[in-house]
């Protein structure tokens, strides 16, 4: 049984949506009284990230948080890395700092492991129905292909490998030397799973609302290159 999970938060240049956010997370009352750990690293934000992360702490003083801010900009692979020296609950999941997904569902993803049907669980925005209203057709379409390649390389069979909500084990995380400083993360933690003698994967649906690039979405083309060849690095050669 999970007595505490810890919730891990990367922030970049989040101003207008972190604090709704972290108040979101604050709110979630978990499936069988489980405790959270809100864990947020600032990524060294240039605008008023950082300071809508500190109301927010002086707002509700959340009983177990942490906030750590890095002095340079290091990516999302190296937010999670940071949080885990942190971690102290026995299962982490990542939420991005934008609202694309729904904090609540995070207990659609505690589920499987309560039940002890798998031990890894990810949200599959796939899972739901068809294209979103503001997502981006190549963005679908190389989200699709690289799940594709992925699946092809590691024999899995998930339909969304670069989810952000992947429940995870802390201390599989922590045993991994985990490398991706940015995007490329989800196939690098995706593929040392895999490999993961006793990694029993789920999947289970969630909620999407996506934004534009004119609203704050970063992912960018060259980032694609960069989680292709992550998918054949770590698939075959790592």
């Amino acid at each position: 049984m999970i007595q505490k999970l810890s919730i891990v938060i990367p922030v970049y240049n989040e101003q207008e949506s972190i604090y709704p956010l972290l108040c979101k997370v604050n709110s979630l009352n978990l499936i069988y009284s489980i405790k959270k750990q809100i864990i947020i690293i600032d990524d060294c934000s240039t605008d008023s990230s950082k300071a809508e992360i500190e109301r927010f702490i002086k707002s509700f003083s959340p009983l177990d948080v942490v906030f750590f801010s890095h002095t340079e900009n290091q990516g999302k692979g190296s937010a999670i890395k940071t949080a885990l020296e942190y971690a102290s609950g026995e299962y982490i999941i990542i939420q991005d700092a934008d609202l694309e997904l729904t904090p609540e569902e995070i207990n659609l993803l505690l589920v499987p492991v309560i039940d002890e049907v798998a031990n890894v669980v990810y949200g599959s925005r796939f899972l739901k129905g068809g294209k979103r209203e503001k997502e981006m057709f190549l963005n679908r379409l190389a989200n699709k292909f690289f799940t594709w390649l992925s699946n092809l390389i590691l024999r899995t069979s998930l339909t969304d490998m670069q989810t952000c909500y992947k429940l995870v084990p802390t201390e599989f995380l922590k045993s991994i030397d985990l490398v991706e400083k940015r995007f490329a993360f989800d196939p690098e933690i995706t593929a040392k799973l895999a490999k993961n003698s006793s990694v029993i994967f789920q999947e289970v649906p969630i909620s999407y609302e996506p934004r534009s690039v004119q609203e704050g979405k970063k992912i960018r083309w060259v980032d694609g290159f960069n989680q292709l060849f992550s998918i054949i690095k770590y698939g075959l050669f790592s």
